[in-house]
């Protein structure tokens, strides 16, 4: 008995405080709208029921802002990847201020990116983005190194001295492509720059069985890593 005594006192307390909450809404757009009402001269009764639909609306609305926000927040990553460079050759490029050489691969060396998912459904990657984190004239004392490698699964090309640099497929696929626990993806992404020294990153895009949606950034050593580098001598170097 005591106990439905509290549910009821509380179920009140609970009523009441929507009450005045509504109230509040009411009186605020109220507020706003006694300026229209200067001009369109309408009563006082419907002032304050505009008022309490405009604050209603708003609140809806931002509470679906939020709820969106939530969402998107609390989609965590569905995917892995590994990566691997290929190369065919690579650029000895001398660093004065260490006094030391830095091997970065040539243009034209390709980047394999291997995307998978431990999702019971499928995942569909519907973009991949590469993003410049730096490009410089390459030092005039670089050279060629040979060194052979292999090559490709799903190729496509990338431009890096574009101003902003896309996937080209070189076959009849492009995204988007659907990945599960058991059939991964592997993109071969073959990158060139002539006369730069290039570091980037890509950027993932993926949306989840349930809707969800998320992005992943992979770099030379996979995700979250330091980014990718290539350098490629002046056309007759």
């Amino acid at each position: 008995m005591i106990r439905h005594i509290y549910d009821r006192e509380a179920m009140l307390g609970s009523s009441m405080m929507r009450r005045r909450n509504l109230v509040r809404a009411g009186g605020i757009g109220a507020g706003l709208a006694v300026v229209t009402t200067a001009v369109l001269t309408t009563s006082s009764v419907a002032v304050w029921a505009g008022g309490v639909v405009v604050a209603a609306g708003t609140t809806v609305a931002t509470n679906l802002l939020v709820k969106a926000a939530d969402h998107v927040r609390r989609s965590p990553s569905l995917l892995t990847a590994s990566v691997e460079t290929v190369a065919t050759d690579y650029i000895v490029i001398p660093d004065s201020e260490r006094g030391t050489t830095d091997l970065v691969p040539e243009s034209g060396h390709v980047v394999r990116v291997t995307v998978q998912t431990s999702s019971a459904g499928a995942v569909v990657l519907s973009n991949a983005v590469p993003e410049i984190v730096s490009r410089q004239v390459i030092d005039p004392g670089a050279a060629r190194m040979p060194r052979q490698g292999v090559i490709d699964v799903r190729p496509f090309d990338l431009r890096l001295d574009k101003r902003r640099p896309k996937l080209k497929p070189s076959g009849a696929w492009d995204f988007p492509f659907k990945i599960t626990s058991t059939d991964p993806e592997v993109l071969s992404i073959r990158a060139h720059t002539v006369g730069h020294d290039v570091q980037w990153r890509l950027t993932l895009h993926w949306i989840g069985p349930d809707g969800g949606t998320g992005e992943m950034i992979i770099g030379a050593a996979g995700v979250d890593s330091d980014p990718f580098r290539t350098a490629g001598l002046p056309r007759g170097a």
